[in-house]
C-alpha cells in the first residue's frame, strides 16, 4: 500500500507522506462473506519533513495538491497466483479542519472537469468550467444536503455573480477556477466559501424552512425590490446575505402616505443568533419601534402572498398553555416569569 504524488513531484514543495499503521493484511477466508475485501484500521499519514522543504513553497497550495492511495495484494490459490492492484480517486490531504471547504472545492472541480483519473497535476493548469456544468453541480450540492436543489431563478442570481449580468443566460459562459475558489481581494471571500457557509447554515438551522420552499435565498437587492414593489404592505422575502459567509436576512415592503414603496432589510442573522433563537421564532416575534415607541411586527405575508403564520406556524416553538409551576423552594416563594428573546429594530 502506498501514497502516490504527481509525476512532477520533483517540483519544489510537493509533499510526500508515509502511511503509518498496518500496511499489510492477510485475509481470513473463513471470515469472508464471499467478497475480496480487507479492512485497514488506524492508518495515519505522516508527512516526510525535509530540511528547508515547507509546504507553502510549492507551486500549489495544500488544498490543490492531489494524491492517490494505491493498494496492492496477491491472491494465492493452489496452482494460481494473481497480482491485484487498485488506486483510489485523487484525494486532498489537509492539515487543519478549516481547510476542509477548500479541499472539497478542489475535489468537486476535479470530478467535474477531469477525464484522466490519475492526473494528479490537474491544478497546475486547472481548466475553466462551463456554467451549464457548474450550475448542475451547485444544484446537486443543495439537493444532496437537503430535499431541494436550486431552481432557475436562484441559479440565475449565481450566474450573475460569477459571469456578470451581461453574460447571464449563456450556458457556455466560462468560470475560471480562481474565480470559483479564490478571493478577488483581501476584503472579500471566495464564491465557494460563501456557498459552503450557506449550506452549513441551512443544514444546522434552516433545514425545515428550506425544504418547504419558503427561502428564496439567492436574489439580488435590485431583484427583491422589483418583486416586492407591487405587493401588499408587510410582504417580505428571505434571502442569503451577500456580504457574509453564511447569514440570512429578510426584506419587507411598506408604503408611505403618498403610496411610495419603502424597503427595509434587517441586519443578517448568522449561526450565532440562530443557535439562540430559531429563525421562525425570530420572524414571529420581530418588532420595529413605530411611532409613539410602540413595537409592531411589520412582517405580514411571505412572498408572494402567504400569511406569515400559515407559512411558519408549524415551525414556531411550542407554546405552553399553562403557567409554569411555582418554585416553592425559591427564597421568595415565587416562580420565575418566562422571558423570550425578541429582535427589535428602529426604522
Amino acid at each position: 500500500m502506498g501514497l502516490d504524488v504527481p509525476e512532477k513531484n520533483k517540483l519544489k514543495g510537493f509533499r510526500k507522506f508515509n502511511i503509518l499503521g498496518t500496511s499489510t493484511k492477510v485475509m481470513n477466508m473463513e471470515e469472508s462473506n464471499g467478497s475480496l475485501a480487507a479492512e485497514f484500521r488506524h492508518l495515519q499519514l505522516k508527512e516526510q519533513k525535509a530540511p528547508g522543504n515547507r509546504t507553502n513553497e510549492g507551486p500549489l497550495i495544500v488544498t490543490e495538491e492531489l494524491h492517490s492511495i494505491s493498494f496492492e495484494t496477491q491472491l494465492c490459490q493452489p496452482g494460481l497466483v494473481i497480482d491485484l492492484e487498485i488506486t483510489s480517486l485523487p484525494i486532498v490531504v489537509i492539515s487543519n479542519v478549516s481547510q476542509l471547504p477548500s479541499g472539497w472545492a478542489s475535489i468537486l472541480w476535479y470530478n467535474m472537469l477531469c477525464t484522466e483519473p490519475k492526473n494528479l497535476s490537474f491544478f497546475l493548469n486547472a481548466p475553466s468550467a462551463c456554467w451549464s456544468q457548474l450550475s448542475e453541480v451547485l444544484s446537486w450540492q443543495f439537493s444532496s444536503v437537503t430535499k431541494r436543489g436550486l431552481n432557475a431563478e436562484q441559479l440565475g442570481m449565481l450566474a450573475d455573480k460569477l459571469l456578470g449580468r451581461e453574460a447571464n443566460g449563456n450556458p457556455e459562459g466560462l468560470i475560471p477556477w480562481t474565480k470559483f475558489c479564490k478571493a478577488p481581494n483581501e476584503k472579500s471571500f471566495p464564491f465557494w466559501l460563501w456557498i459552503e457557509g450557506i449550506l452549513e447554515l441551512i443544514k444546522r438551522h434552516l433545514l425545515a424552512v428550506w425544504n418547504d420552499g419558503h427561502i428564496m435565498g439567492f436574489v439580488s437587492k435590485d431583484r427583491e425590490k422589483t418583486l416586492l414593489k407591487d405587493k401588499l404592505s408587510g410582504t417580505f422575502l428571505l434571502r442569503f446575505s451577500e456580504s457574509s459567509e453564511g447569514a440570512i436576512t429578510f426584506t419587507w415592503v411598506e408604503f408611505s402616505a403618498t403610496g411610495e414603496a419603502q424597503f427595509h432589510a434587517v441586519e443578517p442573522y448568522t449561526k450565532k443568533e440562530l443557535t439562540a433563537v430559531s429563525f421562525p421564532d425570530i420572524i414571529r416575534n420581530y418588532k420595529v419601534m413605530a411611532e409613539e415607541n410602540i413595537p409592531e411586527n411589520p412582517l405580514r405575508f411571505l412572498y408572494p402572498n402567504i400569511p406569515k403564520d400559515s407559512a411558519f406556524g408549524k415551525f414556531y416553538s411550542r407554546q405552553t398553555e399553562q403557567s409554569e409551576p411555582m418554585d416553592i423552594e425559591s427564597p421568595s416563594g415565587v416562580g420565575y416569569i418566562k422571558t423570550e428573546l425578541i429582535s427589535v429594530s428602529e426604522v
